[in-house]
């Protein structure tokens, strides 16, 4: 039995077979999930797993190289935008390597989720609390 790290198997696994640049999706409870990316649901209960628990297990085990947020976020849900970008900024220090965010449209946002390898739904109801991470390479 794996004792530390993500024990989810579809998440772990999906982590596991990121390549350079490929993309994976945290996203709250009601963001569509399109046809194509492996749709791994760990909601439970609104709210249950949060956004910022969920994203920081993955950062934790993700060379992240860029990222991806609405630009509506930080108007919307001000408190979670700064815990976003502040979980972002720790990892980018602890990874020794810079981490691009950027920002788009919701609507951009959603077209960007079609090419992800993986898409992890969360139990968040905050709005827009969705963001893609682009894989590094961590050498």
């Amino acid at each position: 039995m794996k004792k530390s790290g993500i024990l989810n198997p579809a998440l772990s696994r999906a982590l596991a077979s990121m390549g350079h640049t490929d993309s994976i999706v945290v996203c709250d409870a009601g963001l569509p999930i399109p046809d194509g990316p492996e749709r791994i649901d760990l909601a439970v209960l609104p709210g249950l797993p949060a956004f910022r628990d969920v994203l920081a297990a993955i950062a934790a085990e993700l060379q992240i190289e860029h990222a991806l947020i609405a630009s509506e976020f930080a108007q919307a849900s001000p408190d979670l935008h700064r815990a976003t970008v502040s979980l972002l900024e720790a990892q980018e220090a602890g990874q020794g390597a810079p981490i691009a965010l950027a920002t788009a449209s919701h609507a951009e946002l959603k077209q960007a989720v079609r090419t992800a390898r993986a898409v992890v739904r969360t139990g968040e109801c905050t709005p827009y609390a969705n963001v893609i991470l682009y894989s590094g390479v961590p050498f």
